[in-house]
């Protein structure tokens, strides 16, 4: 059975703090200043990761063109994960503040087809069935689907995309999809969440 393109969209949270706190008093005489800044982050996702995270069944060498998925289909590859002229994923995401942090990600619900698995005719594919791998170098081999790691709902930290990131630091991500036997045919989505947090602090 066949079923038609799987394609995740997402949003994107990112926490940004920048505070500057200036303090004057004088006392007998002497004048104290005192300046305080706060640590701040942020991130930068690729034009490709901005679009939208869509999968393809196509074998052999990328096209980075989307065909539907066959129900049973294992390791069905994002788009994007290979660019058919130099073999890097353009799935990325740059880190910059004055602070290391940790990028956490995650799905709002499993894959459906209907909006937030709303329905009684909603079908769905086990969130499980997608998976994800991160690599800090962007080659043909990199990340690598042998390093997979399967999506989940909500954020977790033992599914953090990166932990203790310098500012300055790129992510490279790929994404793939396993489509279970007998799949109903439909088009399926999620939403996917990308977080930066402090180091070692909760993705929540």
């Amino acid at each position: 059975m066949r079923c038609k393109l799987v394609w995740i969209a997402f949003f994107i949270i990112v926490f940004i703090c920048l505070n500057l706190e200036i303090n004057a008093q004088t006392e007998e005489g002497f004048g104290i200043i005192n300046v305080s800044l706060s640590r701040y982050y942020y991130i930068v996702i690729s034009d490709k990761l901005w679009a939208g995270i869509f999968y393809t069944n196509e074998t052999g060498v990328a096209q980075n063109v989307q065909y539907p998925l066959l129900a049973g289909s294992g390791n069905n590859s994002a788009v994007w994960n290979y660019n058919k002229s130099n073999g890097k994923t353009e799935y990325w995401i740059y880190y910059g503040g004055n602070t290391n942090s940790d990028i956490c990600h995650g799905a709002t619900h499993h894959l459906c087809s209907r909006p937030g698995c709303i329905g009684l005719d909603n079908v769905l594919i086990n969130i499980s069935n997608a998976k994800w791998s991160a690599s800090l170098t962007n080659d043909f081999n990199n990340p690598s689907l042998s390093n997979t790691v399967p999506f989940i709902i909500g954020f977790d930290n033992l599914h953090k995309v990166y932990t203790n990131l310098s500012p300055g630091t790129t992510v490279y991500l790929r994404y793939w999809l396993d489509v279970p036997p007998a799949s109903a045919a439909n088009t399926y989505s999620t939403t996917y969440q990308i977080r930066v947090v402090p180091a070692g602090e909760d993705c929540v």
